[in-house]
């Protein structure tokens, strides 16, 4: 049993003259510190967290009402649902459906009942889809 200690001890005596010669002292000891005790399990890390996922699932809401006012160059389409204004932003993403080829396309078609689906992003509606129900 002895001299199995002393095997032991000479090993890492030895172990530690490589790793200082090498430049390993911090290595080593950071090998050692983190090794469980004999008989327990080794201590266990907390989970890392997930950083938030920037594009979270948006929940798409959708807007029935007559089509009032296209501007091109500030890129929003203007409706009235149930008697109050509404104004969308529009993307070169944003699907037209029932007619049109593209939103620059609906502003002459003012009157036009028009369903759009759209997010809330920050202080904007964005609309993915406009679909246009009745023409006038």
């Amino acid at each position: 049993m002895i001299r199995n200690a002393t095997n032991t001890t000479r090993t890492l005596i030895a172990s530690a003259a490589v790793a200082l010669t090498l430049g390993g002292a911090p290595q080593l000891f950071a090998a050692q510190d983190s090794r469980a005790p004999q008989g327990q399990a080794p201590a266990q890390q907390p989970p890392q967290q997930q950083p938030p996922q920037q594009h979270e699932q948006q929940q798409f809401k959708t807007a029935q009402g007559q089509l009032t006012r296209v501007d091109t160059d500030a890129r929003t389409i203007a409706i009235t649902s149930q008697g109050a204004p509404m104004v969308f932003r529009y993307t070169a993403e944003t699907k037209v459906v029932g007619g049109e080829k593209d939103v620059a396309g609906l502003a002459t078609m003012t009157g036009t009942e028009v369903a759009i689906q759209y997010v809330q992003q920050e202080k904007d509606n964005v609309a993915s889809q406009i679909e246009i129900r009745a023409r006038k």
